[in-house]
């Protein structure tokens, strides 16, 4: 696809079809019930069998034109809503973890929810609901015309003038409070999430302060926008919808058709309200048209966003290998052109002040994060175990994050097709022994941590990055772990890169790189 072809493009494609028919046949079951009018209007001239005949059959296949159309417009969308919800799921998924953590969690909810939600009405009803409007109010004009002459076309006016201001001034009017609501509402939403989250303290300090006063807050503002925008909204309102009645079109028609033929005056009376019911359905659907090309924007922008490729192993390189890789954040380089070829089998220490750049070239090397320049070369030539390629690189992050899940569950994820004794033999290499029944969300933070280190005695990747993996330790825990490590590495032939502040545990490593003022430098071999 083209770089300046829309990314909604390529998920509305497959849909095209079903849309299209969907846009025919409303038009058609827009026209079958002009055509059931005007048997009825010539059932008012002379009332014969044929014409009622030819006014039911216009009635039925209306009707079913327009389920018809519904239903492929539905069906078109669903798959659209699909694709394009896949797409924007993978997208996300191969993002750099800096630009996923910029959006937030409530931002996130709404692109994958309620953003594609938004697209509902301008996919499924928008197209039909143009096509009607455009051929209903021609054809009946044309009709009424020919039956009654051009000054019939008098009694269109009321309906003119309200569809005038449902399509004109509604959504010109609408227009700033729809953007203060979706500010509100995402207010509410994200007050309400926290508060389920901390719900323990919101009861403890009441409703004065935190989520309970954002809730508050929040939905007062809704309340007095929503008052205000009636206030506005409600004198013009109520005008336009009293020219939609019955009364207004066919006092006018009665005027002009007094004294003529029943059926031009059935005509006038038939076809008065028939240009306006088209441009009042679309009328309401412009709030929602509206709401959607914001959705769709904030979805394309997304879409649009650099991703990371995914890291493969290369043939001829039989060590992890870092060739003049910069790496910047904000602007700011981080580390500047360093190349580096790192030992097989065997443990690299990376030590540095805070912020200096560790755990970034840690998200780098693993994928997550887009180098400002140079390339990362993962070993390859490897073989599968377990019948499966390996894995090229695990990152095991700080902070000892788990799945709501079982310890079991939290392992599986390295090795599916591990057993149990395997499962517990990892633990145990881990300094951690405790049934694989246990749920995770129960561990204390070295627990939790230690699960985390368990999976790298369980992977199949060819290297291993370990950000503080004994930060929650205690020290002999965690120099039984770097033990424990430092055989993995020698026994099984992978490449260990740890990140830590711990001065005796980078001792241990066999190469130690220093980190400092955008320059990683080789301290020299370890113990």
């Amino acid at each position: 696809m083209p770089a300046s072809a829309s990314p909604l493009a390529a998920a509305l494609a497959p849909a095209l079809p079903a849309l299209a028919a969907s846009v025919f046949t409303a038009a058609l079951g827009g026209l079958a019930g002009l055509g059931a009018l005007w048997a009825t209007v010539r059932i008012v001239a002379g009332a014969t069998p044929a014409h009622a005949a030819w006014a039911c059959a216009g009635w039925i296949s209306g009707a079913l034109l327009l389920a018809l159309s519904s239903w492929l417009a539905h069906s078109g969308e669903a798959r659209f809503s699909a694709r394009l919800r896949r797409d924007t799921a993978r997208r996300l998924a191969r993002m750099p973890v800096g630009t996923v953590a910029s959006y937030g969690g409530d931002a996130l909810r709404r692109l994958v929810s309620d953003d594609i939600a938004a697209l509902h009405h301008t996919v499924a009803h928008l197209p039909a609901e143009i096509a009607t409007l455009v051929v209903v109010p021609l054809a009946t004009t044309v009709l009424l015309v020919t039956t009654a002459g051009p000054t019939a076309l008098l009694a269109l006016i009321p309906g003119a003038l309200a569809a005038a201001y449902f399509l004109l001034l509604v959504p010109r009017s609408t227009a700033k409070h729809g953007t203060e609501t979706v500010r509100v509402m995402s207010e509410i939403a994200t007050a309400v999430d926290d508060y389920a989250h901390g719900i323990r303290v919101c009861r403890i300090f009441g409703a004065e302060a935190g989520a309970a006063a954002d809730y508050a807050a929040a939905t007062r503002r809704f309340t007095e926008n929503m008052v205000a925008w009636v206030r506005r909204v409600a004198t013009p309102a109520a005008c336009a919808t009293a020219l939609l009645q019955a009364a207004a079109s066919y006092a006018i028609a009665y005027a002009v058709g007094y004294g003529q033929r029943p059926e031009v005056l059935a005509a006038m009376l038939l076809f008065g309200l028939a240009v306006v019911t088209p441009a009042l359905r679309l009328g309401h659907g412009l709030d929602y048209v509206r709401a959607g090309r914001a959705a769709a924007e904030r979805l394309t922008a997304v879409l649009r966003e650099p991703v990371i490729a995914d890291p493969a192993g290369d043939a001829d390189t039989a060590a992890l290998e870092l060739a003049s890789l910069t790496i910047e954040r904000d602007g700011r380089p981080l580390i500047r052109d360093f190349s580096h070829v790192f030992s097989a089998s065997s443990i690299t220490a990376i030590t540095g002040p805070s912020g200096s750049g560790k755990t970034s070239l840690l998200r780098a090397i693993a994928g997550l994060e887009i180098p400002a320049g140079g390339v990362v070369r993962y070993p390859g030539g490897m073989s599968a175990g377990r019948g499966r390629p390996p894995r090229p690189v695990l990152l095991v992050p700080q902070g000892g994050d788990v799945l709501a899940g079982t310890v079991r569950e939290n392992l599986v994820l390295s090795a599916p097709d591990a057993t149990d004794e395997e499962l517990i033999a990892a633990l145990r290499r881990a300094q951690l022994v405790l049934p694989l029944g246990t749920l995770a969300s129960r561990l204390s933070g070295g627990e939790r941590q230690r699960l985390g280190l368990a999976r790298v005695f369980l992977t199949d990747a060819p290297v291993v990055l370990l950000d503080e993996p004994t930060s929650a330790l205690d020290q002999q825990t965690g120099a039984r772990v770097f033990t424990e490590l430092c055989a993995l590495a020698a026994d099984r032939s992978k490449t260990l890169v740890v990140v830590t502040h711990d001065e005796e545990l980078a001792e241990r490593a066999r190469t130690r790189l220093v980190l400092a003022g955008a320059a990683l430098a080789v301290a020299g071999e370890g113990r």
